[in-house]
């Protein structure tokens, strides 16, 4: 009886361990399975495919053929510069909820951004906010947001309650000139278009310039190839706000900046 029991105490010593390895094994690799990250879209596939490079070929004649209308259509603005950033790129977001969830990428798609840089002098600000919307009205642009165009973002701006004091009536008036506005194509496109249009004093005027914020920022080109990015630069001519806008000083800014959707990967659900 007792080498039974010695027998039995040996076998149940030697498997224990065993099953613990085993057992930290599993979930070991069940969690490394959980949390591995998944394949990213074949970006450079999607940049040379024939459909894309048409798409592309449209997106960069319509741009230009807005750009190109600007000294015709704005000719009171001076303009000191402009950038074209066109790259196709995907990124992997984590799960923000299920911490152990691999995450996902997001859909490769491949945009055109061609910023715009403008100077005025500002005797009458108010009156270029008007040609400003006449000009994008005519080119078939509406607004994207809670204001119909750069004038009537300018008036909200500056509005004041019906009972305001006198000091808040001149606090409200000497707030700077500076409206943001986005705007839409009007008609039906094969390709989406935005464009941000941006109204300020000097070289303070710049927001949301994209790649060109990046690029003064950091030297380098916003999007990588590595864990967590995938690009295809097919155009990458940044400038540095900073620099372009040091001529103005003492007078309006404008920044026309358009981006182009002009390609996106089919049959990828976009990560929450």
């Amino acid at each position: 009886m007792r080498a039974f029991v010695r027998r039995f105490l040996t076998v149940v010593l030697f498997a224990v361990p065993v099953v613990l390895v085993s057992g930290v094994g599993l979930v070991w690799w069940g969690i490394r399975s959980a949390t591995a990250i998944p394949d990213p879209p074949d970006v450079p596939g999607l940049a040379k495919a024939p459909e894309t490079v048409e798409a592309r070929r449209a997106a960069t004649e319509l741009t230009d053929g807005q750009v190109g209308r600007l000294p015709e259509l704005l000719p009171w603005a001076e303009k000191l510069g402009s950038s074209t950033v066109d790259v196709c790129q995907s990124e992997h977001r984590g799960n923000m909820v299920a911490l152990m969830s691999p995450g996902a990428w997001s859909p490769a798609a491949c945009g055109r951004t061609v910023n715009v840089y403008l100077a005025f002098d500002g005797g009458d600000v108010r009156a270029r906010l008007a040609d400003l919307d006449r000009y994008l009205d005519a080119q078939g642009w509406r607004s994207a947001d809670m204001w119909k165009g750069l004038v009537a973002a300018d008036q909200y701006a500056h509005q004041t309650s019906r009972d305001a004091t006198p000091e808040e009536v001149a606090k409200a008036a000497a707030r700077p000139i500076a409206p943001s506005v986005g705007f839409i194509r009007s008609e039906g496109k094969a390709v989406r278009t935005e464009l941000r249009v941006e109204v300020g004093e000097g070289s303070r005027s710049y927001r949301e310039t994209g790649e060109d914020a990046w690029y003064q920022d950091h030297g380098t080109r916003r999007y990588r190839n590595d864990d967590e990015h995938r690009s295809e630069y097919l155009s990458w001519q940044p400038v540095r706000p900073a620099d372009v806008l040091k001529p103005a000083e003492g007078r309006y800014v404008v920044l026309l900046g358009f981006t182009t959707t002009y390609a996106e990967e089919k049959g990828r659900d976009t990560p929450r």
